[in-house]
């Protein structure tokens, strides 16, 4: 039966509706996530990393929901967002965002800790600039190849969802069964951290504390006020794009500004 105009759908659903819509979303990525589970124990590796794929492309569209269901305005302002209910990469880019996340956040974690401890030296040193800028320089030199390797790694997601599903001819047979245990596993070591920083938004939500919904309230206006919404809008439309994959001009641009970086001067700790 086709639908009408005026039929709901992602896009126009209130903000408790979101959040209601986002837990069918994660239910449904969990299920996929414990079925991938099941088939990898019957060493089915190539379908459950499909399976894995799925689960996060299910949770990527919860999180939009999640955002919108507090307050973001991603559907009403992000020109495009639409495509993302619908449209692999660019549920692919979320999740990368989100993983670089994870990646990152140990070291963030640190920092803070280390800002804890030593306070005033924390803001002498931030009112050196070139101090600053080493110590970042200094980050991104240790971290670039990490940040490239995951975007090489989401610009080819769709193909591995594919080939965890479909036999292929790219100059020769490509079957499932081919896909081992070890590949499987890097997945899923990579679905296990998106889903704990998913979580972990889930949980700032649910904080009471006055503090953080000031600080939240503050972050609500800087994504109207920078243009934000804006600038995402122009994101999605190069992913829409299908003459490029955004990642992969994303990793050359990467890989030119990591020879930049390397040939620069290492700030001493």
């Amino acid at each position: 039966m086709p639908k009408s105009k005026g039929d709901k759908n992602f896009m126009t659903l209130t903000q408790t509706e979101c959040l209601l819509a986002s837990k069918h979303l994660l239910d449904n990525a969990d299920s996929l996530y414990n079925d991938a589970q099941l088939l990898a124990k019957n060493k089915s590796y190539g379908r459950a990393t499909s399976m894995l794929i799925h689960s996060t492309e299910e949770t990527m569209k919860a999180v939009i929901l999640i955002l919108d269901g507090n307050g973001f305005q991603f559907r009403k302002r992000a020109d495009g967002i639409n495509h993302l209910f619908s449209n692999h990469s660019l549920r692919y880019g979320l999740a990368m965002v989100i993983s670089l996340l994870y990646l990152l956040s140990k070291d963030l974690n640190g920092y803070i800790n280390k800002i804890k401890l030593e306070p005033n030296k924390f803001i002498s040193q931030s009112e050196d600039m070139s101090v600053l800028e080493g110590k970042l320089l200094n980050y991104f030199k240790k971290k670039i190849k990490i940040i490239i390797h995951e975007v090489n790694w989401f610009s080819k997601a769709e193909f591995l969802r594919q080939e965890g599903f479909y036999v292929d001819y790219v100059d020769k047979i490509k079957t499932p069964l081919e896909i081992k245990e070890d590949e499987y596993n890097d997945v899923l070591v990579r679905i296990d951290g998106m889903k704990s920083v998913v979580m972990f938004i889930i949980d700032c939500f649910k904080n009471n504390d006055e503090e953080f919904k000031k600080d939240m309230d503050k972050l609500k206006q800087n994504f109207l006020m920078e243009d934000w919404y804006q600038n995402l809008g122009k994101l999605i439309k190069m992913f829409r794009d299908r003459r490029i994959n955004p990642l992969e001009k994303l990793s050359l641009l990467l890989n030119d500004f990591s020879i930049e970086i390397q040939s620069k001067q290492t700030f001493a700790e």
